[in-house]
């Protein structure tokens, strides 16, 4: 078994696509339709996320409070320019980076529609 994908749903597609294309850096790799709904796939290389237009009536998760997935994590290269950039840009910073492990740093950061996201840089 491999990774496939992550489903997100989303409020605002134009804001979550310029989240994760715009500032993480991924890149829109399809756009899907099916039966009429679009969904768009962003990732690189080595994953991918899968992102569709939510429903009027849904209502945001509480990653902090619910069962079920609590965030995903990416690694990246530069912890503590990545989360100065996503900070200036509005994004919520949970906590700033901090070295849990001698081998890495670590930083969580709250997606547009409130998924957690970790982000660890090795070291």
């Amino acid at each position: 078994m491999k990774w496939n994908h992550i489903g997100i749903k989303t409020a605002d597609m134009e804001k979550s696509l310029n989240f994760y294309c715009g500032l993480l850096g991924l890149r829109q790799l399809e756009v899907v339709d099916i039966l009429g709904k679009k969904f768009y796939f962003v990732g690189n290389d080595d994953f991918s996320i899968e992102i569709e237009e939510g429903n009027p009536t849904d209502t945001q998760a509480a990653m902090g409070s619910s069962t079920g997935i609590y965030h995903m994590s990416f690694t990246v290269e530069d912890i503590r320019g990545l989360v100065r950039k996503l900070r200036d840009s509005g994004v919520l910073v949970i906590f700033d980076p901090l070295q849990p492990r001698p081998d890495r740093w670590t930083s969580f950061i709250q997606g547009p529609d409130g998924e957690f996201i970790q982000l660890i840089e090795y070291v």
